[in-house]
């Protein structure tokens, strides 16, 4: 029942947007010379119902509300263009070539609000910053084309012919950069009401490209008022188009193609300021120079902050996923337990063993010489190692009781529940042994395979140890295992551990 409507709805209000273009060709054709200015009504009146259902979609879809107001924006300054046509026609003022100087400027500037829409990035956390650059070069584009326009043009146009062909590409021109972004937006668009917005702009564009064109070609050797039909009917369209728009589909995109285009749209509002200061250059050197690099710099503040913004919310997902990592425990790379999981094992063991009065043995393990590995083979080759090294480690502990854990780098930590000096001592030169059966290769051992040296210590249970005291007790361990040459294991007891 509904889609019966919306359909009745679309068919009833395209009959009434061809209705009122054949009422508008009427005027333009049938009427005494002397009502010319009805037929530029009409195209004003057309600007004013798209105007009103821009701002009515802008009020419906707040998400794009800034987007349907820069379209509003754009067709006030159309309609102040086709409005003081209106006023020189009723006023029987003279004009050359049909090319009046105001006329032509705020048609052109109609322009600015458009690229800023296809420029603009749906970003809020750089909405302040863009809309404070794109004010900027906005209004650098507009007193660009202000001087260029009226270095060519009086107010009541020019006596050279060669002017008005002029003006008229500049305004194709103009036109096929703004439906070219647009349709690029509209490519790369991801979310339902940003492509059903770059849908409808990208043919309203294209539409108003290609009618214009003809109108000026026509109207450079005949001044007839018909031709207003090409000047109106792109805004008919456009209000039938925003009137019955409806949640389209979103083709599946490229994920390159999206960011491409994404990044790339600050560029055409750069493009369109470097265009107009080049073009200014031959009459206003420093002028045209001056935009030229506001342009250039206008680009390179907004992409530096947006890079800015980027690395900021990177540093944030690495913050959030270590976060992550902490509270579920395990390490990202080798897949063992984690800092944060062997504290809490640890602390555990410790109130276990001070209550049951079992002893408790601690091994802190290092990859001899890990860093040239990482500096001759790289750090992908250096991250392989360590993963077969948690897995060689994870295999020789059958015990469930047994805790392995990465405990930062190329260090690893095992917990020995119920387990004495001798039982630790003789679990960690297993554990050699197995590292040393994996037969990694080693740029600078002597053996050329990767070798692992471990420190032991035990806790017996007593209140006089601390976790601390047997962890310092097993790095001091660890630290003469080293020293004393290496894929080896050393026993430090406790009490013996520096303080």
């Amino acid at each position: 029942m509904i889609a019966a409507r919306k359909n009745h709805f679309r068919l009833s209000l395209s009959a009434i947007a061809l209705a009122y273009l054949v009422v508008h060709g009427i005027v333009a054709t049938s009427l005494p010379d002397w009502l010319n200015p009805l037929s530029t009504f009409c195209i004003v009146l057309a600007e004013l119902a798209a105007i009103a259902a821009s701002i009515r979609a802008s009020r419906r879809d707040t998400s794009l509300r800034r987007w349907w107001l820069l379209l509003a924006c754009s067709m006030v300054l159309h309609a102040t263009a086709m409005s003081l046509d209106m006023v020189t026609e009723i006023r029987h003022t003279v004009t050359f070539n049909y090319d009046p100087g105001f006329q032509i400027f705020f048609s052109m500037l109609s322009g600015v609000p458009l690229l800023v829409a296809v420029s603009l990035q749906r970003d809020r956390r750089i909405w302040g910053m863009a809309r404070a650059i794109y004010a900027l070069l906005s209004l650098a584009v507009g007193a660009v084309l202000y001087l260029q326009i009226f270095t060519i043009l009086t107010p009541n146009g020019s006596t050279n012919p060669a002017d008005a062909v002029l003006i008229s590409r500049i305004f194709d021109a103009i036109d096929v950069f703004l439906a070219t972004g647009a349709t690029l937006r509209w490519l790369g668009s991801r979310e339902s009401s940003e492509y059903g917005f770059f849908r409808i702009l990208s043919i309203f564009l294209w539409v108003d490209a290609i009618l214009p064109a003809i109108h000026n070609r026509i109207m450079l050797q005949h001044d007839y008022i018909w031709l207003n039909l090409f000047i109106s009917a792109p805004y008919v369209l456009l209000l039938v188009l925003i009137l019955t728009a409806v949640d389209h589909p979103v083709m599946p995109r490229r994920p390159s193609l999206v960011r491409a285009i994404r990044s790339g749209s600050p560029l055409f509002m750069t493009l369109a300021l470097v265009f107009a200061g080049v073009i200014g250059l031959r009459s206003h050197f420093y002028i045209g120079l001056t935009a030229v690099l506001l342009a250039v710099a206008g680009y390179g503040a907004l992409n530096i902050f947006t890079q800015s913004r980027g690395l900021e919310t990177e540093d944030s997902l690495l913050l959030s996923n270590k976060r992550l990592e902490m509270l579920i425990g395990v390490d990202s790379l080798t897949g063992i337990a984690n800092r944060h999981a062997f504290d809490k094992a640890f602390g555990h063991e410790m109130d276990a063993s001070r209550r049951t009065k079992l002893p408790l043995s601690l091994l802190m393990i290092d990859v001899d010489q890990f860093k040239p590995i990482n500096d001759l083979r790289g750090h992908p080759a250096g991250d392989e190692i360590l993963l077969r090294i948690a897995g060689a480690l994870r295999a020789a502990l059958p015990r469930a009781t047994d805790l392995v854990a990465r405990h930062g780098g190329d260090e690893f930590s095992v917990i020995l529940a119920a387990t004495d000096s001798a039982g630790a001592i003789k679990t960690a030169n297993h554990l050699i042994d197995c590292i040393a059966h994996l037969e990694l290769r080693h740029p600078s051992t002597p053996s050329g395979t990767v070798t692992i040296s471990i420190g032991i210590s035990t806790y017996d249970g007593s209140l006089e140890c601390s976790r601390a005291s047997l962890i310092r007790a097993a790095d001091r361990a660890l630290y003469l295992a080293k020293r004393r040459g290496r894929n080896r294991s050393e026993f430090l007891p406790t009490e013996d551990a520096p303080r």
